[in-house]
């Protein structure tokens, strides 16, 4: 599983260091911590003509990184007295960070260390030592030493665990499935029978079949239904369309029957005597000249229903003999939906084997009992949510389990082609706002957590929190300075 950064803070330029009570007090200015990916680096200006130090002692400051019993210590800077600088000088003459109290020349500190994973939430610390030079010995002793914290790091990586909020499919007791298709098959003008050589019927009439056949052949589907509707061209005198259309249906139903094995009772047959919605539609694809005018026609409900054949071809004389050559035939089809119950599966291992071989037996809450069957993190669970919304294309609860685990698997892609057919309630409003703070558009994604906070989504709020964090961490670089 791809874990996911809402954040994951990694300083590439300088941001200006605000202000800090503890930096000022140790007449630090321009302090800035950055991280890249392999290092970290430590600037800050010092003044040494804030610093009133006698002429015997000298402060030594050294930052160092701690974080919990991890310390590292860099180089140290040297703000010495007038004696103890000209000590310094005489002893150390090529310690480029030494100093003289007073003076007017500010110090320019930069260090860069390899930047560790324990140093993730760590803080700056300057340690001041003030010594006083034993000229008798040789040496320094240590009149006091105090740490000074100067800022903190916080580069740790907001991973994002999202509560997804899934929904359980309804667990029915019937499985009702449904397949449905449009078989052109072309009748001659004023006749109901087949010509199986005219038009490609033949093969339209064996689609028919062959989409029995895939109900025929499974072994855990009973057929409840056979619904065929049958649809003349808008052409000739209303009576004899009916008369054609319910003539035509019944010739298919005819033939469907002689070549299967279901049952009389399973069939169910209706017409329509002109097919004007096909006309339309035909109309809005090739907009033709006037077609907006022939639209607006076909939807006047004030023309009698006997009379609008006369009348439309009266209406349009100069498109009317193109559409009866080329687009009536066409409006002459039979449609027909198969509608059949699957037996339900209990176990998840038996569940497992019917997605193998017939996927399309399963239900959603079957394909969920699979995915829960399987760690969150791991391919299987997000396959298993994907193949749901590749069965249930336009259901909304399919396709919102889909991209919630399409984001927990890290294919935010895949999310975003989910997530849009997920509906409109208040998990599917949520998941797009998750999906767009795992993008980093957290202006985007806002509105949306705020809503599913309003409608009381779990894990709303806490996905406003870390982006509140996030942000914050953002605009100081992962570096407060103190």
């Amino acid at each position: 599983m791809k874990r996911h950064n809402i954040l994951a803070i990694t300083a590439l330029c300088a941001i200006p260091a605000m202000a800090g009570v503890n930096t000022d007090r140790l007449h630090i200015s321009d302090m800035a911590v950055l991280r890249s990916d392999n290092n970290l680096t430590v600037n800050l200006r010092l003044d040494p003509k804030e610093y009133k130090v006698k002429s015997g002692e000298k402060i030594v400051l050294t930052p160092a990184v701690i974080a919990g019993s991890d310390t590292l210590r860099l180089d140290p800077l040297t703000v010495a007295g007038r004696r103890a600088w000209f000590y310094e000088v005489r002893n150390n003459s090529d310690n480029p960070l030494l100093t003289r109290a007073g003076s007017a020349d500010a110090v320019d500190y930069s260090r860069t260390v390899a930047y560790e994973p324990w140093m993730a939430i760590s803080h700056l610390e300057i340690f001041v030592d003030t010594r006083t030079e034993c000229h008798c010995k040789g040496g320094t002793e240590s009149r006091s030493l105090e740490g000074v914290r100067v800022a903190d790091m916080d580069y740790m990586e907001r991973i994002v665990n999202p509560k997804f909020q899934y929904i359980v499919p309804s667990d029915t007791a019937e499985k009702v499935f449904t397949l449905s298709g449009r078989a052109d098959i072309r009748f001659m003008v004023g006749r109901t029978d087949i010509d199986w050589s005219y038009a490609g019927n033949h093969a339209e009439l064996d689609s028919i079949l062959a989409s029995l056949g895939k109900v025929k052949d499974n072994p855990d589907a009973t057929v409840k239904e056979i619904y065929l509707c049958g649809y003349a061209s808008p052409e000739g005198s209303y009576a004899g369309n009916v008369r054609l259309a319910k003539g035509r249906t019944e010739a298919v139903k005819n033939y469907v029957a002689r070549h299967s094995s279901f049952p009389s009772s399973v069939y169910r047959t209706s017409s329509m005597p002109e097919d004007w919605e096909g006309l339309k539609t035909w109309l809005d694809r090739n907009r033709i000249d006037g077609w907006q005018e022939m639209v607006a026609f076909i939807d006047d409900t004030k023309i009698p229903v006997e009379a609008k054949n006369d009348r439309f071809a009266a209406r349009f004389p100069k498109a009317y003999p193109m559409l009866l050559k080329e687009v009536y035939p066409t409006l002459r089809h039979t449609d027909y939906r198969i509608t059949y119950n699957i037996k339900k599966y209990y176990d998840v291992e038996e569940i497992k084997k019917v997605m193998r071989t017939h996927p399309r037996n399963l239900s959603q809450n079957e394909l969920y009992l699979v995915a829960n069957s399987y760690p969150k993190d791991s391919k299987e669970y997000f396959e298993t949510f994907t193949l749901a919304a590749r069965l249930f294309p336009d259901d909304a609860t399919a396709n919102l389990n889909a991209a919630n685990a399409a984001m927990g698997f890290g294919d935010l892609e895949a999310a975003e082609m989910y997530v849009a057919r997920a509906g409109d309630s208040p998990k599917a409003i949520y998941a797009r706002g998750l999906l767009l703070a795992l993008r980093g558009d957290y202006s985007a994604a806002r509105p949306l957590l705020e809503r599913g906070k309003s409608s009381g989504v779990a894990g709303a709020a806490e996905a406003l929190d870390e982006m509140d964090r996030a942000e914050k961490a953002a605009l100081t670089g992962g570096v407060t300075i103190l």
